[in-house]
């Protein structure tokens, strides 16, 4: 079918940073490349960022006073939003959503195609975890609420016509939460800008991303100074106060650091550390086509993309002494790089783009 002859619309939650949701936007839009973009809002500091940013359009949400930095606390609001869009004039929806960009509703014979990252994890599966870390009136509303959310979203959900999760971890919450079939295709994933010249590995071990309670920094903390081995924190997020509080003499807090920089890190250190339970875990294989082997949780997306002994360490027990046992075993060994590499190959974004225009093209057949 040729797209090009399709009104399209796609929905993604918000751009409030440049992460991996908004990494697959991209590569979504290379396929429908006319296609129009709304998200909820819009980071005024992102809006000349790049192609896709400059061609986003906020809902009437983002006019609100306050919205596009506590958007978080407004999510029915988001919801509505979505669900209040004009959606008169196209022939096919794409929602690119992790909370409720897919409560969009396709008008008259539109299909509605949701690129699913995760059922909002504070209302499902995670919502204990969200909740012990809550303080004040985020602790209330998250008691509160909880519950209608939970059946709005739910609802939502059947609206869909056809769910694609981004990793077999997802598809089976989406199956549990929402009792729906989803297929699976993987994010795309690409190395960082780095200088082409092969650059020397140290003993130091990385993690590279939004620094949030769920990612379990606190065990590569307590692990690597078990081991007096330097651990470098490269990202933000509302879990940095806690962290640097934390921190002994060997951990290093960065903060946000630029492409470039990012791309140095993951091709000098001498490995990369993951310890959270993750829907996917993009990073882990940007640290694995920079030639970098990866500590991590067997558990989880990450679990499906890894090969014990092979591209990284894993380990089992979510303690810090299991963690260091996997990073002193994992700075032990010589990795091949070349091997590592090609395990991050499998998800480029070339093959991200074919996989997603041949869903398309199947839903938009059947009907």
């Amino acid at each position: 079918m040729d797209l090009r002859a399709l009104r399209i619309l796609i929905a993604h939650d918000w751009i409030v940073t440049w992460g991996g949701a908004e990494r697959c936007l991209e590569q979504i839009l290379e396929v429908v490349p006319h296609a129009d973009v709304a998200v909820a809002v819009l980071a005024p500091h992102l809006r000349s960022l790049n192609g896709v940013t400059r061609r986003a359009r906020e809902t009437w949400l983002g006019k609100l006073p306050g919205a596009r930095s506590h958007h978080r606390w407004l999510l029915p609001l988001e919801g509505l939003a979505f669900s209040l869009l004009d959606t008169a004039s196209y022939d096919l929806i794409i929602s690119s959503s992790h909370a409720f960009a897919k409560m969009v509703r396709p008008k008259s014979r539109a299909a509605h195609v949701c690129y699913c990252y995760t059922p909002p994890r504070y209302l499902w599966d995670l919502r204990d975890v969200y909740k012990s870390d809550a303080r004040g009136l985020e602790k209330v509303a998250l008691t509160v609420g909880t519950g209608w959310l939970r059946t709005w979203d739910a609802a939502s959900a059947q609206r869909v016509d056809h769910f694609v999760a981004i990793s077999n971890h997802v598809a089976r919450r989406i199956t549990n939460w929402y009792g729906r079939a989803s297929e699976v295709l993987y994010p795309p994933v690409s190395a960082k800008p780095v200088a082409a010249t092969e650059q020397e590995r140290a003993s130091f071990v990385l993690y590279l991303g939004r620094l949030v309670p769920y990612k379990r920094l606190d065990l590569a903390i307590s692990a690597c100074e078990l081991l007096g081995v330097r651990l470098v924190i490269a990202g933000d997020g509302p879990d940095r106060r806690r962290l640097e509080q934390l921190a002994g003499r060997n951990t290093t807090l960065l903060g946000s650091v630029s492409e470039a920089d990012a791309g140095h890190l993951l091709s000098t250190c001498g490995t990369f550390i993951y310890c959270g339970e993750e829907d996917f875990g993009i990073a882990p294989l940007e640290a694995n086509a920079h030639g970098a082997p990866v500590v991590y949780l067997r558990r989880g997306g990450v679990a499906e993309t890894m090969e014990p002994g092979i591209t990284g360490m894993p380990f089992d027990d979510a303690t810090p002494e299991a963690v260091a046992d996997a990073v002193k075993a994992a700075l032990a060994v010589n990795w091949p790089r070349e091997t590592l590499r090609l395990n991050a190959d499998r998800f480029s974004p070339p093959r991200f783009r074919e996989g997603f225009r041949s869903i398309l093209d199947r839903v938009l057949a059947g009907r």
